[in-house]
Order: structure tokens, then C-alpha cells, then sequence
């Protein structure tokens, strides 16, 4: 029942890309793969959703859900709303709650005077300038304060019953 979203397996596939390649969904399904934020925006307002979060670091994996989860429509430029965490790391998402999706050519981040996206190589839902980074350059820092590479990752989706 999950719909995977996002995923990182290796650095074959980069997340460096445009506002449009994020709209629209890019990479492999069962490699490195973004399913598309307009894709997000449909399933997430047509029902409520769950979102889980799977990365794997230092050879550990961790993971963490969300009992509700919507991506807003690119008016809103693809916001995102979290809610109701679980899990067994760290609740990366609590700062990204509310932010506006930014690219390196879109820049909606909070950040006065630079570009998150730019600086991290990476489309994300930046605040000041993220918590996580998935999308960033492959084996780069997952929490930019702690130094901790990323080695896997994946986002999905459950329709909540």
C-alpha cells in the first residue's frame, strides 16, 4: 500500500534540477527516482495521507512516519504540511513544516539574502536552510549540523483509512 515519492540508492541520478524537472518527476522508479510535486499535490488533496521516511546512515537505518502529510498546489509553491510524528531518529521533517519547496532556479526558502537550494545543490523545503537533505549531492550530509552522509533514503505515501 506505500507509494514511494522519493528515493536515493547511489549518486547516478542527480537532485541538482530545476523547478520544472521537480514539478514534473524525474529518475528511475526502482533506482533514484522524485515522483513529482504536481503528483504530490493531486494524491495528497484528493485524500489524507501518511508519509514514511526510510534513511539508512553509519550502516543504520532509521525511519519515521507522519500520520498526515499534503503537499499544497504550486500557487502555494508547493508547501508542505506534516502532522502527528512517530518514530525512531528524529522528527527531520518538524522544521520543513509550512516551507515553501525551493530549487536552484526557484528560490522560496526563508533564508534573507541567499538560496538554500543553491547552496546545497538540491530542490528541498528549505528552512534556514534545512534540517534534512535528501535531495542533496549523493553521500553529502543528511543533517547539515551533524556532518552525518546519507547512504539511502526514501519517502512514501499511505492512504489513511
Amino acid at each position: 500500500g506505500w507509494i514511494v515519492i522519493q528515493q536515493r540508492i547511489d549518486g547516478s541520478q542527480s537532485f541538482n534540477l530545476s523547478w520544472n524537472e521537480y514539478k514534473s518527476g524525474f529518475g528511475t522508479y526502482y533506482k533514484n527516482f522524485w515522483l513529482g510535486l504536481e503528483k504530490m499535490h493531486q494524491l495528497t488533496t484528493s485524500a489524507d495521507y501518511r508519509l514514511g521516511f526510510e534513511v539508512l546512515m553509519r550502516g543504520k537505518w532509521y525511519s519515521d512516519e507522519y500520520d498526515h502529510f499534503r503537499i499544497n498546489s504550486e500557487l502555494e509553491k508547493f508547501s508542505i504540511n506534516v502532522s502527528g510524528y512517530c518514530g525512531d531518529r528524529r522528527n527531520v521533517l518538524n522544521y520543513h513544516n509550512g516551507m515553501n519547496f525551493s530549487t536552484p532556479d526557484q528560490d522560496n526558502d526563508q533564508l534573507f539574502g541567499g538560496s538554500c537550494a543553491s547552496v546545497y545543490s538540491s530542490g528541498n523545503w528549505f528552512y534556514w536552510c534545512c534540517s534534512q537533505n535528501v535531495d542533496g549531492p549523493f553521500g553529502s550530509s543528511f543533517f547539515h549540523y551533524t556532518g552525518i552522509n546519507l547512504t539511502y533514503s526514501r519517502m512514501m505515501l499511505k492512504r489513511n483509512v
